[in-house]
């Protein structure tokens, strides 16, 4: 019988290859797949509420000829639920892992700060479009990078997975293989019209939080998942990134929301 198919969408800035570890831990009982990075192509340009964005992923596992679970990290995660709620036959369930799911009043005040310059600070977007996009080609980016603050908490083996990923050689250096533009673009994009979704998932789903994650307070997933009944879990210890803080921790829950889906 064919091994069902895990569909992984990967947090904005955080290229599909950064989740080679994790992604190792379904090798036994499932296929997985990935669209490497979004926001790149100008068939499906950023703009408010990332829908374009949410028409990307559509297309990809359209092209997958099969159903898919998702599992979506961060951005990944809104992305994939939105999709799951405009194209519920593409899937088989959704697991969002950390969302930044934004309902309640606080949606409509962000609405209204992502039509100013105020958004840079308030996001990430601010740190993304300022940062570093090239280094001497000899240089060791697994060191690099562990000395953020991002990192500190990462498997090294992600961390390794990160380096491997995120980077190119190319005009005789190290470039960043995405666009930090593009990035923080995406940040600045946060949807805020998740609200209007309230009834319309259809298709089995969990949403996992870190428990020392630092993305929202925790009253955000809660009124969010209750638009959809989306049953919560928390997993121990974790931050935004326990995906690639905690592998193995992080796949064994995945494992055990899915196996009958």
């Amino acid at each position: 019988m064919t091994k069902p198919l895990i569909n992984l969408v990967h947090a904005n800035g955080f290229p599909a290859g950064s989740y080679k570890t994790f992604l190792h831990q379904f090798e036994n009982d499932y296929r997985t797949v990935a669209h490497n990075q979004f926001g790149h192509n100008a068939l499906y340009p950023i703009h408010s509420n990332w829908q374009h964005l949410v028409t990307e992923l559509a297309e990809f596992i359209k092209k997958q000829d099969e159903k898919v679970i998702c599992v979506g990290h961060s951005f990944g995660g809104v992305i994939s639920f939105i999709a799951a709620c405009q194209h519920p036959e593409l899937f088989r369930g959704l697991v969002m892992l950390d969302p930044p799911v934004v309902t309640g009043a606080f949606s409509h005040l962000l609405s209204f700060i992502k039509r100013t310059p105020y958004i840079d600070k308030l996001s990430p977007a601010g740190k993304a479009k300022t940062r570093q996009s090239h280094w001497p080609e000899n240089t060791n980016l697994v060191d690099y990078f562990s000395q953020k603050s991002l990192f500190k908490d990462f498997d090294p083996r992600c961390l390794q997975d990160y380096a491997s990923s995120c980077a190119v050689q190319r005009n005789n250096r190290l470039e960043l293989s995405f666009s930090p533009a593009v990035e923080a673009d995406i940040f600045r994009h946060l949807p805020t019209n998740l609200s209007q979704f309230k009834h319309k998932l259809t298709v089995p789903a969990k949403l996992i939080y870190g428990e020392k994650t630092t993305i929202f307070p925790i009253k955000h997933f809660k009124r969010f998942a209750k638009l959809n009944d989306i049953d919560l879990m928390t997993l121990p210890k974790g931050g935004h990134m326990f995906p690639l803080e905690q592998p193995e921790n992080t796949a064994a829950m995945v494992k055990e929301i899915i196996k009958d889906w």
